[in-house]
């Protein structure tokens, strides 16, 4: 019988073991989770900072005009064939661009260039997390915008922080050095990434479209087949509607108009 109480005694401390570890972790999670929201949706400063056009992601406006957004390149078969769509429809974009791939591509990001399209910095190494640390994030940006204009000759003048990462230090850092942080229409964002249906993504497009949309998309990740199909789709029914595509340095000029 004693035996029995203590096998019972030592299964009751096994289980209450691995639930004060699962607590934990799920704790860890909920907290890293949390501070993550914080940062990309729910800073307290971002009402202001919009208010002083430190932060963008939309532009008020009554012209039928949006800047298309495309994040994560260069990536050799997607912007490709992003490019040729702008092309063909007279469409002008802004691509926030990865240092580490432009480094790697940097005919593609010349490409983009010649074409007429914006180029902005997306950090260097599109890792979020380490953007908690504000000497991580403020080395990134600065690489990224270094090799970009190293490339282009020309400085960037648009970050789009990787994830949408919002801080104060971030913000500061990008006061100083003369950079617009620019997010994105958050209704505007149809996760294309990990769409699986190009004429579904193309009809969200479509039907939630308004105008000073900055809407977000990626030509870098393994998903942009279902992207690009979308983007064929949805450009020449825009262009019906009446809509014009600018960069979002066009955009902005719009304000009020």
């Amino acid at each position: 019988m004693t035996a029995i109480n203590c096998k019972g005694v030592i299964r009751i401390i096994i289980v209450l073991r691995r639930n004060s570890v699962a607590i934990f972790l799920f704790a860890c999670c909920f907290f890293a989770i949390a501070s993550v929201v914080y940062n990309l949706a729910l800073h307290p400063d971002l009402e202001e900072w919009q208010e002083r056009g430190l932060v963008v992601s939309s532009v008020a406006t009554k012209q039928k005009a949006v800047a298309l957004t495309f994040d994560d390149g260069p990536n050799p078969e997607a912007t490709t064939e992003v490019l040729d769509l702008l092309q063909k429809y007279e469409a002008r974009a802004t691509f926030f661009v990865l240092g580490i791939h432009a480094e790697k591509y940097p005919a593609l990001v010349k490409n983009i260039q010649y074409h007429g399209h914006e180029i902005g910095s997306h950090g260097y190494t599109h890792n979020v997390r380490q953007y908690n640390n504000p000497e991580f994030a403020r080395s990134d940006v600065k690489r990224s915008i270094e090799t970009i204009a190293s490339i282009t000759g020309i400085r960037p003048r648009l970050l789009r922080p990787p994830g949408g990462f919002l801080s104060r230090d971030l913000v500061s850092y990008c006061v100083d050095e003369k950079l617009t942080i620019v997010t994105w229409t958050w209704y505007a964002d149809y996760k294309d990434w990990k769409a699986v249906d190009s004429c579904l993504l193309a009809k969200q497009i479509i039907m939630g479209v308004e105008p000073g949309q900055i809407i977000l998309l990626h030509d870098g990740g393994e998903n942009h087949e279902i992207m690009v199909n979308a983007l064929s789709l949805a450009l020449p029914s825009l262009s019906r509607m009446g809509y014009r595509f600018v960069t979002v340095s066009e955009l902005l000029a719009l304000k009020n108009q």
